[in-house]
C-alpha cells in the first residue's frame, strides 16, 4: 500500500459548454482528453505546455473547481470524482492551491494575519494565541517576518504577496499544492527565489506539488517528472532531467527551442533549431483541432498518418512515454 501514488489521473477529460450552435443545442470543447499521470508522495510532477493546452483545467479538475467529463482522480485512495456535488472538508485542507497573480487572489481588504488565520482557523481550529504563534511560525517559514503579518497585499511586493500565498496553501499541512503558473508573473531572480522556497518547503515539509507553467526551463529545476501537453493531449512524459535533455516528441523540442537564455550564442542556436523544425506558427484552435496528431500542423515530420490516425500514448524507454507516430526515428532525436 506504500507504494501507492499519493494522486492518481486516469484518462482525465474536460469538456467546455459553448453558446448554442447554428443547429441549435449546446457545443462542447474538449478542453482535456485521457489525461494520465501519477504524483507519488513528496514528489513533484510538472505539467507544462503553451495556452489553451489544458494544463490549468487539469489542475482545476484536480481542485474541484471543475467537473471532469471523463475518466477517475484518485487522491490518497479515495475516488474524488465519486465525491458528488459536496467536496470534503478534508479534502479542501488536503489540497491547496497557489495560483499566479496572488493579488487577485488574496483579500484586498484583509492583512495578511487574516488572511492566513482564516484558513487556519477553519482546518485546524485554532485560536487565540495559539493561532497567533501558528501564523507567526509559517510566516517564517515561507520566509516572512511577523510585521508583515499585519500588512494588506497591495503594501507588499509581488514576490512578498506569492509567499503569503504559499503560507496560506501550507498553513493546514496539505498532502498536495496545485501550483498553477506560480512564478510566471515574477521577474526572473524573484522567480529563483520562489522556486527555491518551493523545494524547501516540500523537503520540510513532505508535501507533493502539481507545478503547472509554460516555461520548460523553469519546471525543470522543481519537479521530478514532467508531462507535456499539447491541445488537451499529453504528448510526452518522463524524469524531468530527461526530458529536458533527450525529448522525444517533437513540441517538446519546439518547446525547449523556444525558451529564451542569457547566453546569445546558446540563443542563435536556439533559434537555428526552433527554424530547422519546420512549419511553427500558432497552434490550431480546441474549436477547430486538426483531425490525427494535432501538432501534426505545425511538425516537420508530419506524414500521412499523423494526419489520420490519434498517436496513443506508448513506452520510449524506461519510465518515457510520448505520443508520436515517429517517435523511434533516429531523425527526430539527431
Amino acid at each position: 500500500m506504500n507504494d501507492e501514488p499519493l494522486l492518481r489521473v486516469d484518462r482525465l477529460s474536460v469538456a467546455y459548454r459553448l453558446g448554442t450552435g447554428m443547429l441549435g443545442g449546446r457545443r462542447k470543447v474538449a478542453a482535456v482528453q485521457d489525461v494520465s499521470f501519477e504524483i507519488p508522495k513528496g514528489a513533484t510532477f510538472g505539467l507544462v505546455g503553451e495556452s489553451g493546452s489544458g494544463k490549468s483545467t487539469t489542475g482545476r479538475a484536480i481542485l474541484r473547481l471543475l467537473q471532469p467529463s471523463g475518466g477517475r482522480i484518485v487522491f490518497d485512495g479515495r475516488d474524488v470524482t465519486a465525491f458528488g456535488r459536496r467536496t470534503p472538508l478534508s479534502y479542501r485542507r488536503d489540497v491547496q492551491v497557489v495560483f499566479q497573480d496572488p493579488l487577485s487572489s488574496l483579500n484586498p481588504k484583509q492583512t495578511v494575519r487574516t488572511t492566513i488565520g482564516q484558513t487556519i482557523r477553519r482546518h485546524r481550529k485554532l485560536g487565540g494565541r495559539e493561532l497567533r504563534r501558528e501564523v507567526d511560525e509559517t510566516l517564517d517559514m515561507v520566509g516572512l517576518s511577523s510585521f508583515h503579518g499585519d500588512r494588506l497585499p497591495h503594501e507588499l511586493s509581488g514576490g512578498q504577496r506569492q509567499r503569503v500565498a504559499i503560507a496560506r496553501a501550507v498553513a493546514v499541512r496539505p498532502k498536495l499544492i496545485v501550483c498553477d503558473e506560480p512564478v510566471s508573473a515574477l521577474d526572473v531572480s524573484t522567480q529563483g527565489q520562489v522556486i527555491n522556497l518551493l523545494t524547501d518547503l516540500q523537503r520540510t515539509l513532505g508535501v507533493s506539488y502539481l507545478f503547472i507553467a509554460h516555461d520548460l526551463d523553469v519546471v525543470r529545476h522543481v519537479s521530478t517528472t514532467i508531462g507535456v501537453m499539447y491541445l488537451g493531449r499529453l504528448v510526452e512524459t518522463g524524469p524531468a532531467d530527461e526530458v529536458c535533455t533527450a525529448p522525444v516528441h517533437p513540441y517538446t523540442r519546439m518547446l525547449l527551442d523556444s525558451a529564451l537564455v542569457p547566453d546569445p550564442v546558446e540563443q542563435a542556436e536556439r533559434r537555428a533549431r526552433r527554424r530547422a523544425l519546420g512549419r511553427g506558427g500558432e497552434p490550431p484552435s480546441p474549436l477547430a483541432p486538426p483531425p490525427g496528431c494535432a501538432f501534426h500542423t505545425r511538425c516537420r515530420w508530419a506524414s500521412e498518418v499523423c494526419g489520420a490516425e490519434v498517436p496513443q500514448m506508448t513506452s520510449t524507454g524506461p519510465a518515457r512515454r510520448a505520443a508520436c507516430h515517429h517517435a523511434g526515428d533516429p531523425a527526430m532525436t539527431g
